[in-house]
């Protein structure tokens, strides 16, 4: 880049810090180049500046000026053709590494972290060459800034894949090969692998077929929302690091919680994602088959709708199965189960699908959802075992506690959880 030479009033030439490479000036050398200013003009060691007059080299010489200057004198520039505070500060970084009192080794680095840290860096090779010192030494004074963003990077990673994104989606999104995102997988797997005692160090099982959890823990409130105890278990009894779950009634996202706590990969989904969990929780329409993108799921977890209990409260939707009919809520719950079968294909015994529903009356007529909902599951798989889930708050207001006293009728208090696998279910 070729500069003009023009003269401009000393008073027109301003330093600004945030465009110049130099951390400190010396005094001493300032004095001098006073004492000699005559003689820097001579030799035609002019001070450089932008096209806006911003000081790009020379603060020793514009300092010395204004020593010895009134602020009306004409002084000899460089003027060069740059006005961008980037491509400024870049200029300044090179003519002030190799004419004059050259940068110091911690100017060179505070230069080479800024310039790295810009959303369009420069590459590591580049640095070195402006700063004329060796790629090897600006790696070094890197090594912080690079350790932070491979731990970014990484850590990007490891949450994309824990949430079923592919190996290109993820190597896309974080600037990286295929293969380094592979390799890095492989080290993680071989991490948690094997080490689902120290991930459940902090955990007690239910040993018996009636789950009863006190309260709610839940950290995201939504409507329907069910003790995350219960999927840790189901978490503990038929899954292991770094399998697949499955969830296509998202809710609040308890899935997503449970699983990073205990190393499991989830895919989840929901016909209206919660604006809290929108990055992740997918949206899609279970009603109209599987996602094409799901991974082969080791455990699918249900909590739909309990049909009209539901109705209106997520959503005014015509295929939300709190606001269809009751067949149409048994049918898609029955094909579920069917594309799921289909997905597991053969040999795979040691997957479940997990569905916790309970009865509801409509017009004062008892329906029994947990049964109904075998009924259509049966069909293709097979039950492992029933679980009794008792609400863990009060359900039913007092008006209907005062009706079924009068009425001689009793309430329900728990849902039922159940596990199938593929086993001897009809084929399809």
């Amino acid at each position: 880049m070729n500069p003009g030479v023009s003269t401009v009033v000393l008073s027109r030439i301003t330093f600004d810090e945030n465009v110049y490479p130099r951390h400190k000036h010396d005094p001493v050398l300032v004095q001098r180049y006073a004492d000699a200013i005559e003689s820097i003009e001579a030799k035609r060691n002019y001070i450089s500046v932008s096209e806006d007059f911003r000081l790009i080299d020379g603060r020793h010489r514009h300092l010395a000026y204004q020593t010895v200057s009134s602020e009306d004198r004409d002084i000899p520039v460089y003027i060069y053709p740059v006005s961008d505070d980037d491509d400024i500060f870049d200029l300044a970084v090179e003519l002030n590494s190799f004419s004059g009192w050259q940068m110091t080794d911690d100017d060179k680095r505070r230069a080479a972290i800024k310039m790295y840290a810009r959303a369009d860096r420069k590459p590591q090779d580049e640095i070195a060459l402006i700063l004329g010192v060796s790629k090897r030494k600006v790696n070094t004074w890197l090594s912080d800034t690079l350790k932070q963003e491979r731990e970014a990077r990484e850590e990007k990673i490891l949450d994309m894949w824990m949430v079923c994104n592919d190996v290109k989606q993820i190597a896309e999104a974080v600037g990286q090969s295929d293969r380094a995102v592979r390799d890095f997988l492989q080290k993680t797997a071989e991490k948690y692998l094997g080490n689902d005692p120290a991930i459940f160090r902090d955990f007690d099982p239910e040993i018996y077929t009636v789950w009863n959890f006190g309260k709610a823990t839940n950290t995201v409130r939504h409507f329907g929302n069910i003790p995350p105890e219960i999927l840790d278990n189901l978490l503990y009894y038929y899954t292991k690091p770094l399998d697949v779950v499955f969830d296509p009634f998202g809710g609040g996202g308890i899935a997503i919680d449970v699983c990073k706590k205990r190393k499991r990969r989830c895919y989840v989904s929901d016909l209206t994602p919660i604006p809290a969990r929108i990055t992740d929780i997918r949206q899609h329409d279970i009603t109209a088959g599987l996602p094409d993108e799901l991974p082969v799921p080791d455990l699918v977890f249900l909590d739909p709708p309990y049909w009209k209990q539901a109705a209106g409260k997520y959503s005014d939707k015509t295929t939300d199965l709190g606001n269809v009919d009751l067949d149409a809520f048994l049918d898609t719950i029955g094909n579920i189960a069917r594309d799921v079968k289909r997905k597991w294909g053969t040999g795979r015994s040691d997957a479940r699908l997990a569905i916790i529903v309970g009865p509801w009356k409509q017009d004062g007529t008892y329906i029994d959802l947990p049964f109904l909902c075998y009924e259509r599951i049966a069909k293709y798989l097979t039950l492992d075992v029933r679980i009794q889930v008792p609400y863990s708050t009060q359900v039913h207001s007092g008006a209907f506690v005062k009706m079924a006293q009068e009425q001689k009728q009793l309430l329900y208090l728990t849902r039922d959880l159940m596990v199938f696998r593929r086993g001897d279910g009809t084929d399809i």
